[in-house]
């Protein structure tokens, strides 16, 4: 429990300084229906090189604002990460127009980890999902580590050695067949990587390296879309309401306006006449 005196800070708006709380302690801080519709509506995601409004939540954007399994976070050094059938992976571009966003697992570019993933259970990149779909012009990949037997030349890209000082395995084999199972390896896992890149120059540690970097695309979608364009339309700001595998959209509205009846669009509020004294 934490004693915060509003004494400390007396020049500070009420907004403002629940909004410290928050930052400060981590307090959950409850908005207005207009304050949701002045954030939804205006409020931008932002950290390094990557900027996100709706569907997106997240920095500034309240969770109301975006849909469930768009929220992108931003580290201490500027990187955005989104986390996708429980694995976290670095946004590289968001393409709002074509609804597709670049990104590569964070576990496996992230100091060098390659050689010390986070694969204990396995945790294989898995990119179909209700929300997503895999991109075009990607390939799946196999990463074997400390395996006993070897896997054929004409199945494998490459064999590494791991001399870094830190690293959990001490070598590593990357297959492109999905039908390769070498014999008592310590771990494994399957991830994505771009096509051109298995056509390119992959016999090197360094290759490999670069090309989990590069990441791949994955298409995000919802089935209310043309919802959303009804209420931008009539004057409100897009969000989202109930549980995560049915969410809908909910329109937030400004002021003197309020939903219609199915919560999808504003309706300017009528007031009604003020009576008049009988002549």
């Amino acid at each position: 429990y934490h004693c915060f005196s509003s004494s400390l800070i007396p020049d500070l708006p009420l907004l403002l300084y629940f909004s410290l709380l928050f930052i400060i302690f981590g307090f959950p801080l409850s908005l207005s229906d207009h304050e949701l519709y002045q954030n939804c509506r205006h409020a931008v995601f932002k950290c390094g090189n990557i900027s996100a409004g709706f569907p997106f939540f997240g920095g500034q954007r309240a969770m109301d604002c975006g849909r469930l399994g768009l929220e992108l976070r931003c580290d201490n050094k500027n990187t955005t990460t989104i986390v996708i059938s429980d694995i976290e992976y670095r946004v590289l571009a968001i393409h709002r127009d074509r609804h597709i966003l670049r990104i590569a697992r964070e576990d496996l570019i992230k100091y060098d980890g390659l050689c010390s993933p986070q694969i204990i259970p396995t945790r294989n990149s898995v990119l179909n999902s209700e929300l997503f779909s895999p991109g075009l012009g990607y390939a799946n990949v196999t990463l074997f580590y400390d395996c006993q037997s070897s896997i054929s030349s004409r199945s494998t890209l490459g064999f590494f050695p791991c001399d870094n000082a830190g690293s959990t395995y001490s070598n590593v084999s990357v297959a492109t067949r999905n039908n390769i199972r070498p014999k008592r390896c310590s771990a494994n896992v399957t991830v994505p990587i771009l096509r051109s890149s298995l056509e390119g120059s992959l016999n090197s540690l360094l290759g490999l390296k670069e090309a989990l970097k590069r990441g791949v695309e994955v298409q995000w979608y919802w089935k209310d879309s043309e919802a959303c364009g009804k209420c931008n339309d009539s004057g409100g700001a897009c969000g989202f309401f109930g549980p995560a595998e049915n969410q809908t959209v909910f329109c937030h509205c400004p002021f003197m306006f309020d939903n219609s009846h199915d919560d999808r669009q504003c309706i300017r509020i009528v007031s009604s006449p003020s009576p008049t004294t009988a002549q």
